[in-house]
């Protein structure tokens, strides 16, 4: 059990096998390749109420990474690649049913990939990708005695 959602989301990226040595950020990324980072979005988490108070919600979130950059086509289409193939992984462990631990009260639904990994910021040394992705989950209501 996870004690928040994003601390969940986090440590469940942090075992992904396609992410190299490196500094694995919440919400900061820096300007050294090679970086990682889970951003938080702007989005309204209540999808649906249900009567007795619990709730379908979701948590969008964009994955991020500082990459080496240059005018070489073969890094650039390697650092393409590794957005291919982490949407892949997405998408396999949202199949076998492996999702972030979450906190108590909280069930994941699914994980999905909202956007194809791409380029947000150049500068001749490295560039800024990211992807987007979404997480659903039901959050049961608090119980008052």
């Amino acid at each position: 059990m996870s004690e928040s959602i994003i601390a969940g989301i986090t440590n469940f990226f942090m075992a992904c096998p396609l992410l190299q040595d490196g500094v694995f950020r919440v919400n900061a990324l820096g300007d050294q390749a090679i970086e990682y980072n889970i951003e938080t979005g702007i989005f309204n988490p209540i999808l649906k109420r249900y009567v007795n108070g619990d709730t379908l919600r979701q948590y969008q979130f964009n994955f991020v990474s500082r990459e080496y950059y240059d005018m070489d086509r073969i890094q650039n289409i390697q650092n393409s690649e590794f957005y291919e193939r982490f949407g892949e992984w997405v998408e396999e462990q949202e199949s076998l049913g492996k999702f972030p631990e979450l906190p108590e009260g909280c069930e994941p639904d699914s994980l999905s990939v909202l956007s194809s990994g791409y380029i947000m910021d150049i500068s001749m040394r490295n560039a800024r990708y990211q992807i987007q992705l979404q997480l659903i989950y039901y959050k049961e209501a608090k119980k008052h005695e």
